[in-house]
C-alpha cells in the first residue's frame, strides 16, 4: 500500500524499514519517545488506514479494480510451482518487484524510482527475484488473470512513488519481455534464499 497509495509510508519504510524489521515492529526499549517508536507506530497506523481505505468501500468485491491486487498477478502461479519454498508474502514481493520493472519499461516510473523501490525491498530483506519465475510463467499468469477478471487484466501498477493506476489492457509482449530481461539481468544475483 505504501507504493500504491502513500508516499509518506514508502519513505518511512525506505529510511527506517531495516530498523523496524530487526526490531520486529516493536518500539525500541532503549529509545523511549524516540524516532524508532514514532516510526513503528506511524508505519502500523498508516498501513492499516490505507488498507482500510482500499478494502472498506468494496467489502463484497463488486469492483474488481483493486490496488490491493498489486503483487497478486503472477505470485499465485509462482507460489504453487515452488511450494513450500516461498511464503505467500515472498511470492507477492517477487511479483511486485517484476511489476515495478514493467512499470518502468512502460515509462510509468523513472529509473531512480525503480531503483529506490528495489532498494527498499532489499532493505526489508524481501526476495526480489526467483529462478522459477520464468517468462513463460509470467505470460501464463497474465493470460489466466485475463480469464478470471471479467475480460480485463486489471493490472495495478505504480505510476510514481505512492501513486498507482489500474491498467485494463494486456501489456504488450515486447514490454513484458524487455522488463523480464532487465529484471533478470539486474536482480538474479539476489536470487533464491
Amino acid at each position: 500500500m505504501a507504493l500504491m497509495k502513500h508516499l509518506g509510508l514508502f519513505e518511512l519504510l525506505e529510511v527506517n524499514g531495516s530498523k523496524l524489521l530487526h526490531a520486529k515492529l516493536q518500539p525500541s526499549k532503549t529509545c523511549s519517545g524516540s524516532e524508532m517508536e514514532d516510526s513503528t507506530a506511524a508505519s502500523m497506523r498508516i498501513a492499516i488506514e490505507t488498507m482500510l481505505e482500499e478494502l472498506a468501500p468494496n467489502l463484497w468485491e463488486d469492483d474488481l479494480d483493486r490496488l490491493v491486487d498489486f503483487g497478486h498477478l503472477i505470485s499465485p502461479e509462482l507460489e504453487m510451482k515452488v511450494l513450500p519454498a516461498l511464503l505467500h508474502g515472498e511470492a507477492v514481493n517477487i511479483d511486485m518487484s517484476f511489476m515495478v520493472y514493467v512499470a518502468q519499461q512502460k515509462g510509468l516510473l523513472t529509473k531512480d524510482e525503480k531503483d529506490r523501490i528495489i532498494q527498499c525491498m532489499l532493505g526489508l530483506e524481501l526476495p526480489v527475484w526467483h529462478q522459477e519465475c520464468s517468462l513463460a510463467l509470467v505470460q501464463k499468469s497474465l493470460r489466466e488473470r485475463l480469464k478470471h477478471s471479467a475480460g480485463s487484466v486489471r493490472m495495478p501498477l505504480p505510476i510514481g512513488l505512492g501513486r498507482a493506476e489500474i491498467f485494463h489492457d494486456m501489456i504488450e509482449d515486447d514490454v513484458i519481455c524487455q522488463a523480464f530481461q532487465k529484471w533478470t539481468e539486474e536482480l538474479s544475483s539476489f536470487g533464491n534464499k
